[in-house]
């Protein structure tokens, strides 16, 4: 699954990596840089989907013109990404799976304002932080001679698996992701057999972490309605709530498990007791889906079009963590829409224990002080901190546990707190002094007595 995203000269960024753990939770001010990066992954998994750079003008699912993208005074700008074991199905014998983990794609803007690939790279991602990396040739590809002007033809240097010499050069476009023009083994020389094996397996295994990323943004209008049972994909914006509920509870292969699940995440609704879920069928294969509230005995059913605003969503997260594959990545944007303070925590217990029992990866953004003080303990040295450069203006991430002397900063009050009264931010702005720190700790240390 993936585990990193590396982000450079793009929009408010200048150089900077997201760590992905099971819940990570990512925080900030508005505008440090939040949906930037949220865009950048969002761009890498838009470029796994097959989809042409040329097409880009006409579509608006990242903010801003397109000369806008590289940070200002840049003309190209890269996005990485690294991958680690969890997920991998490589039939290849003897292949280490720590290496080729690591995506890199630099997209340059020519004159005319158009985006091309200037380059891009599957490599070992040891070789770019490990000093002690042993030498060969660490690259399943990467491109050499870049097209130029309005011309789209790249050369693609691809490794043969052979001791010395040149590598085979292949030509591409540079208007389509690398990687998912490598998913052929008729793309490579016969005669290299171990290449015509391995870079197909290893490209597939990035396309297939990358185009099922899932991002959610629910709206609640949109789930109020029917929708057609053999709709099976939640939609960004909750589309299709009802039939993909319907197909875990009533078609997945682990209903019961299913049905439990979604009734622990409704539990966490303030105000309600919902004994069960049912749904509303019609002639033309739709459905609707209705709770079951019980109160003083009495029982009383409520559909999809009667729901809260605030139900809904969390039915959407409900909905998408248990349907989203194994090893994939799910992305909540402004998580705390809709969810009461003090369901939260219930609620993000939830989310934390079934993504781990699914092997999925949730990355929540939030700037709700009651929902960071609800996180499970094992998720908030995993929260990742989003800040303008009090000097360049540049945006950067720092998770928390990588902060020096973190444990102190952590030991001060609660993360919500931390968050409000400003303490995060100064901390990570202003590095105390040892004498700062000593002051600091002396103090705390006089409060508990």
């Amino acid at each position: 699954m993936i585990e990193r995203v590396g982000i450079k000269n793009f929009k408010s960024y200048k150089n900077a990596e997201l760590k992905l753990a099971p819940l990570t939770v990512l925080i900030g001010a508005n505008a440090s840089g939040k949906t930037n990066a949220l865009e950048a992954i969002r761009f890498l998994s838009w470029m796994a989907q097959g989809q042409k750079l040329s097409k880009l003008q006409n579509d608006d699912f990242i903010r801003g013109k397109i000369k806008n993208f590289p940070r200002s005074g840049e003309k190209s700008f890269t996005l990485e990404c690294t991958i680690n074991k969890a997920g991998l199905s490589f039939e290849t014998l003897n292949f280490n799976l720590e290496e080729f983990n690591h995506l890199a794609i630099e997209l340059e803007i020519r004159q005319g304002g158009d985006l091309h690939i200037g380059y891009e790279a599957i490599s070992s991602y040891n070789m770019h932080t490990v000093p002690s990396t042993p030498p060969g040739y660490h690259y399943l590809y990467k491109t050499k001679t870049k097209s130029k002007g309005i011309n789209t033809n790249i050369e693609v240097e691809y490794n043969n698996f052979s001791r010395g010499g040149k590598k085979p050069l292949i030509i591409c476009n540079d208007q389509m992701s690398i990687f998912m023009q490598l998913a052929s083994a008729a793309r490579f020389q016969d005669g290299h057999k171990k290449a015509r094996q391995v870079i197909p397996e290893r490209t597939h295994e990035f396309e297939k972490f990358l185009s099922r990323i899932q991002f959610l943004a629910p709206v609640p209008e949109k789930m109020r309605t029917y929708s057609y049972k053999t709709e099976k994909k939640l939609l960004e914006n909750g589309d299709h709530l009802s039939s993909v509920i319907y197909d875990l509870i009533e078609n997945s292969e682990e209903r019961s498990l299913n049905r439990k699940y979604l009734l622990q995440f409704i539990s966490s609704l303030p105000e309600q007791n919902i004994a069960d879920v049912g749904f509303i069928s019609t002639p033309r294969e739709e459905v609707m889906l209705e709770l079951k509230e019980t109160f003083g005995g009495k029982e009383q059913f409520y559909d999809t079009s009667s729901l809260s605003d605030g139900t809904l969503r969390v039915l959407s997260y409900a909905a998408a963590i248990l349907s989203a594959p194994s090893n994939s990545l799910l992305i909540i944007e402004e998580f705390e829409n809709g969810v009461h303070p003090s369901r939260a925590d219930k609620l993000l217990k939830s989310i934390y224990r079934i993504a781990k029992e699914r092997s999925i990866t949730v990355l929540i953004s939030t700037h709700n002080p009651a929902l960071l003080d609800a996180l499970p303990d094992e998720a908030i040295p995993k929260v990742v901190f989003c800040y303008r450069d009090p000097e360049t203006g540049f945006s950067k991430l720092t998770r928390l546990e990588d902060l020096p002397h973190y444990p102190e900063l952590i030991a001060q009050d609660t993360l919500g707190d931390l968050l409000t009264r400003g303490l995060i931010d100064h901390f990570v702005k202003h590095q105390p002094t040892e004498e700062e720190r000593k002051r600091q700790a002396s103090k705390w240390f006089e409060s508990i007595k």
